[in-house]
């Protein structure tokens, strides 16, 4: 199977940032990600909530499992919280077992991630 290329979109709702990722999720879209996301926010500050949908995110390597767990601890260390949806049951059950869920919420899509955030009331 070829390797289908990396892409984000962002788009922002009050206090939060939806980070939409599709393709092969590896160590090369690291930089892309990282930087992508520093521009657009000031974590901890005017973003509190970032919610990462993976629903089109078609292979996740060892590589990009750190970069998710980057993205997530540095949300983590600025105070933000952070969600995903649209993850198959194979990547939840190895989210879990790398730790991932310590530090990201998996629900089940965008409208329950938007009822959990309403519900923070913060």
């Amino acid at each position: 199977m070829a390797e289908q290329p990396f892409m984000m979109h962002t788009r922002k709702f009050p206090n939060g940032m939806v980070l939409e990722l599709s393709g092969d999720l590896t160590k090369s879209a690291e930089a892309k990600l990282i930087a992508g996301l520093e521009q657009e926010t000031e974590l901890g500050r005017g973003i509190r909530f970032l919610a990462l949908d993976l629903s089109k995110v078609v292979y996740i390597n060892s590589g990009g499992m750190a970069v998710l767990i980057r993205l997530a601890r540095m949300g983590s260390k600025a105070g933000v919280h952070t969600f995903s949806w649209g993850v198959t049951p194979h990547y939840e059950k190895l989210f879990r077992m790398v730790g991932l869920t310590e530090y990201l919420m998996i629900y089940p899509n965008e409208f329950a991630v938007m009822q959990r955030i309403e519900a923070l009331n913060l």
